[in-house]
């Protein structure tokens, strides 16, 4: 295939796969405090029952489909109900076997075959090559899911056809028996098997949601009976916890399973209330209602962390305290593979006013004054974790290239370059800041506006719930607004598809970034960047050569986003946890805790 085909293909597949919901899924993340505390422990040596007591955030993706739920709150349930063929340890970068007992790839990196554990489903049926089948089918064509492009244009597995429908038409997955699979990638995909760690990959019994992904919808679109139970009352996985309830809203239970094909659960259940407001969460907590929790940025006090120390993945274990209800509970820091950024409509914001807010955005400022130091600032949209070269790389082209006055608000620079586009008193420009509804976006969003201000821009600012913002953005009826991404897979390309132009195009299916980059009007640096990001498309492999093609295109896209402003990067998040000391959970890593099982956690009460 050409190289021209394979761009058109790929294009063809994100416009119309099921990525309508991406932003807000697996990659956004919304709230006052990025940590979404999801963990803590159980199991005792007494007969008595424990139960692990969390709070989550609303699951937004309304039950736990994992070709569905991509949204952290229900992929943290998910990932308790569900195993695929591979895993992020404790969610940490490097991905691990979990399904699969062993697997082989060819010399070019385009077929894998696993070999599968002998594992059991909570219906008692066993795990078989089929059922991944069917469940990679329903990632690629079933009208429910949000991951579509996951399967078809990130991993690239074959679809002979290329029709996106609903119907018969193969994909490149294989049962050659019951225990073996093989997967055929359309080219070699430097990620793979981080790819297959992610929850929408995991398997679940053969027919479950439907004997087709065509039959999960009625003829006049509603889900069908058959889809309605798999999502909402039987989501059966392979998981270490099996499904008990859950009252939309309120609250979600599962119970240990004890034919796990993994280390069996020490706790006999989970339970997670469900708390969107960060504050009554924090009260919650500090009722001793939840054994594992954040505290918002308004209730947190550096001060209090004690006794801290540094491991070797970065992360600050300690204390903290005491909280109000006058404990001292044990602390954890870890740095989180993510971006917070503001978006420009490109078709309402014109260059200038973009570069001006570039100038009066002083990453530093936001991090110390407004986040306490609880995240870092960010200049590239790459997180500095899975930067090219790392955390001293990333130093230095923000110290040797960044045109926008890093650490300072540069009100001077702002007013030049709108003067120069003919602005002043007599000729201000104004538009809408949208933000999710947060206190802390709140006050951010204030800083800003008063730093635009003399340089001849009106902004002004509206909340909107979370859901809400996500549509509006996709509809194209934002200006500019705040979200952020947390890794779906540890790599650049992750996170600048976000900026590939094509992906920014408001009003159509898969948009990933809702600025317009190029659409009306192709500029150079929105054409350096789409080049550059197909460059990367085309040089996938897991090889030192391509590689560095890729390393290089990276640059370039960054680059050509500092040039056009169409993401201003805001901070890399940090996930910080609290919990009671009698709970014991293994440290978490760069993933987060959604991505981290629970069925090594203890509790002791």
């Amino acid at each position: 295939m050409t190289e021209n085909n394979e761009l058109s293909r790929r294009r063809f597949l994100v416009a119309t796969g099921g990525a309508a919901g991406a932003a807000a899924l697996a990659g956004c993340a919304g709230g006052d405090s990025t940590p979404t505390p999801t963990e803590g422990g159980g199991g005792t040596e007494t007969p008595d029952p424990t139960v692990l007591q969390l709070i989550n955030a609303t699951n937004g993706s309304g039950g736990f489909d994992p070709v569905k739920s991509g949204d952290t709150a229900s992929g943290t349930v998910v990932q308790q109900l569900y195993d695929g063929l591979m895993n992020y340890p404790n969610g940490e970068t490097n991905p691990t076997q979990m399904l699969a007992e062993g697997f082989e790839t060819s010399d070019d990196f385009t077929t894998y075959t696993f070999t599968l554990k002998d594992a059991t489903f909570h219906d008692g049926s066993s795990v078989t090559a089929e059922d991944f089948v069917y469940s990679f089918r329903r990632l690629a064509f079933s009208p429910n899911s949000v991951r579509t492009y996951f399967i078809l244009d990130s991993l690239g597995v074959l679809q002979e056809g290329g029709t996106g429908d609903y119907g018969e038409e193969p994909l490149g997955v294989y049962a050659e028996d019951e225990s073996t699979l093989r997967i055929e990638l359309g080219q070699a995909f430097h990620d793979t098997l981080s790819m297959l760690a992610y929850s929408s990959f995991a398997a679940h019994p053969k027919g479950i949601a439907g004997d087709q992904p065509g039959d999960e919808q009625t003829s006049d679109g509603n889900p069908s009976e058959s889809y309605r139970e798999f999502l909402e009352s039987n989501p059966v996985g392979a998981g270490p916890f099996q499904f008990d309830s859950w009252e939309k809203g309120t609250s979600v239970e599962v119970s240990r399973f004890d034919d796990y094909h993994g280390e069996t659960a020490s706790l006999d259940g989970v339970h997670w209330e469900v708390i969107e407001d960060d504050q009554a969460a924090y009260q919650y907590a500090m009722n001793q209602n939840a054994d594992w929790f954040g505290i918002p940025t308004a209730n947190y006090d550096q001060s209090k962390v004690q006794d801290a120390s540094t491991d070797e993945a970065g992360r600050t274990v300690g204390q903290y305290g005491p909280l109000q209800n006058d404990m001292t509970v044990n602390y954890l820091k870890v740095p989180e593979v993510s971006t917070y950024y503001f978006g420009l409509n490109t078709a309402a914001v014109p260059k200038p006013v973009r570069q001006a807010v570039a100038y009066v955005t002083n990453q530093e400022q936001l991090s110390s004054q407004v986040f306490k130091n609880r995240q870092s600032p960010a200049y590239h949209l790459t997180p500095p974790l899975v930067y090219p070269e790392g955390k001293s790389a990333y130093d230095q082209h923000v110290e040797e290239a960044y045109p926008y006055s890093a650490g300072e608000v540069d009100v001077e620079g702002a007013q030049q370059v709108m003067e120069e586009a003919g602005y002043g008193e007599d000729n201000r420009f104004s538009f809408t800041f949208t933000h999710y509804e947060s206190q802390t976006w709140s006050e951010i969003a204030q800083i800003i506006q008063q730093s635009l201000s003399p340089a001849y821009i009106d902004m002004e600012i509206e909340q909107a719930q979370f859901g809400t913002l996500l549509n509006r953005g996709r509809e194209g009826n934002l200006e500019a607004y705040t979200l952020g991404w947390i890794a779906d897979w540890p790599a650049p390309d992750n996170f600048l598809q976000l900026i590939y132009p094509p992906n920014t195009y408001t009003g159509q299916t898969g948009v990933l970034g809702y600025v317009n980059w190029g659409r009306d009007e192709a500029t150079e640096a929105s054409q350096r960047a789409a080049e550059a990001f197909e460059r990367v498309q085309n040089n996938l492999a897991p090889t030192d050569e391509a590689q560095q093609v890729r390393d290089e295109a990276y640059l370039e896209i960054e680059e050509a986003n500092w040039e056009d402003v169409v993401f201003v990067n805001t901070f890399h998040g940090a996930t910080e946890a609290f919990w009671y000391d009698y709970v014991d959970r293994p440290k978490f890593g760069a993933m987060g805790p959604s991505r981290q099982k629970l069925n090594t956690t203890t509790k002791d009460r």
